[in-house]
C-alpha cells in the first residue's frame, strides 16, 4: 500500500442492490485508495460474506472479509428480497470469511487511529456496535462516510430506517461523518448502456452485468415507475464522497433520526456531521465509470 493511499474498509450490505457490488468492483480502480478489509451486516452474512470474497478473489484484492451482526438493534424484520446469491458462479464453494466483525472493525482502527477511514454502505449495525463496543473506535476512526438518509423530501432510506437504533448511535457519537444521503445519490444513475464497456474489461464484469438485471427485474416489481435497465448508484457516491470530495458540497448539520427512520438536519456549523447538499452528477457518474475501467468516462 502505497504511503499516499487511504486506507478504507468498507461495510456492505452486498446482495440486494447491484451498487455495492459496484462500489467493491470500484477498488481495482482507485489508485488512491488500499482496502483494509470488508466487513458484511444485516440478515446472511454469511452469504453477503461469500459474494465480498468473491467479488474480492477475482480482481485479486487480498483483504480480510468478516462477518458482522445479522440482527438490527432496532429489532426490525430484515428486508430479503429472495434472489441474493442467485446466479452467482461459485457462491457455494466461497469463503465465508471470518467471524467478528465487529471486533475487526475496533482492531483495525485502534491499531492506526486516524489513519483508516470507514465507507458504511449498509444498515449502520456494525458501526453502532463497534462504538458500543470500544470507547476508543469513535475517536480512532479517521473518518466515517455513510451511504444513508434522505433530507428533502421526508422520506425514509432503507440503511437508516432499517436500524434505527443504530443511526442513533453513530449520528451521536462525535465520530467526523459524511453523510451521502438518498435525495443526492438518486441523482446519479448507472445504465446497462453505461455499464456495456465495462461487462467486457472488468474482471467482475459479467457478474455485475447479471447481478444489474436481476436487481433491475426485481425493482421494478416494486417500483412500476423505475427506469428501465438503470439504477441509482448510492453506495459509489458514498466511497467517492471520502476519495474525492470536491465533487460534493457538504454542510455540517445536526441529524435526528425519528422512529419511522426519517433523518432530519439542522445546521450546526458545531457539528461533527457533515450531510452532502449538492453534488455534479456528471462528474460523480464519469468516475464510477473512470473507476471501474470505463474508457470514455467524463473528464474530472
Amino acid at each position: 500500500m502505497e504511503p499516499s493511499q487511504r486506507r478504507v474498509v468498507i461495510d456492505t450490505d452486498i446482495g440486494t442492490d447491484v451498487d455495492d457490488l459496484w462500489t467493491l468492483a470500484m477498488v481495482s480502480g482507485r489508485t488512491d485508495m488500499g482496502l483494509v478489509a470488508v466487513t458484511v451486516a444485516y440478515g446472511d452474512t454469511c452469504l453477503r460474506a461469500r459474494l465480498a470474497s468473491l467479488a474480492l478473489a477475482g480482481m485479486g484484492v487480498s483483504a480480510p472479509v468478516a462477518r458482522g451482526l445479522e440482527q438490527p438493534m432496532s429489532g426490525k424484520e430484515v428486508m430479503w428480497a429472495g434472489f441474493e446469491g442467485v446466479g452467482v458462479p461459485g457462491i457455494d464453494d466461497a469463503s465465508s470469511g471470518l467471524g467478528g466483525a465487529v471486533d475487526l472493525l475496533c482492531d483495525t482502527v485502534s491499531a492506526d487511529p486516524g489513519g483508516v477511514d470507514v465507507v458504511a454502505i449498509a444498515p449502520l449495525t456494525n458501526i453502532a456496535a463497534a462504538i458500543q463496543a470500544d470507547a476508543s473506535f469513535a475517536t480512532d476512526v479517521g473518518h466515517l462516510v455513510v451511504m444513508g438518509g434522505e433530507f428533502s423530501r421526508g422520506w425514509t432510506e432503507h440503511n437508516v430506517s432499517s436500524d434505527v437504533d443504530a443511526a442513533r448511535v453513530v449520528f451521536g457519537s462525535g465520530i467526523p461523518v459524511t453523510v451521502v444521503p438518498l435525495d443526492q445519490t438518486l441523482r446519479v444513475l448507472l445504465s446497462a448502456e453505461d455499464l456495456s464497456v465495462v461487462t467486457e474489461s472488468h474482471p467482475l464484469g459479467v457478474l455485475m452485468a447479471d447481478q444489474a438485471d436481476r436487481f433491475w427485474e426485481w425493482l421494478r416489481t416494486r417500483l412500476p415507475g423505475a427506469p428501465h435497465r438503470a439504477s441509482p448508484a448510492h453506495d459509489p457516491c458514498a466511497l467517492l464522497a471520502l476519495l474525492e470530495p470536491d465533487l460534493f458540497e457538504v454542510a455540517q448539520m445536526a441529524v435526528t433520526v425519528d422512529d419511522h427512520g426519517r433523518t432530519v438536519g439542522e445546521a450546526d456549523g458545531a457539528s461533527s456531521v457533515g450531510v452532502v447538499t449538492d453534488l455534479d452528477p456528471d462528474r460523480v457518474r464519469g468516475a464510477i465509470l473512470m473507476a471501474l475501467g470505463e474508457e470514455y468516462a467524463h473528464d474530472r
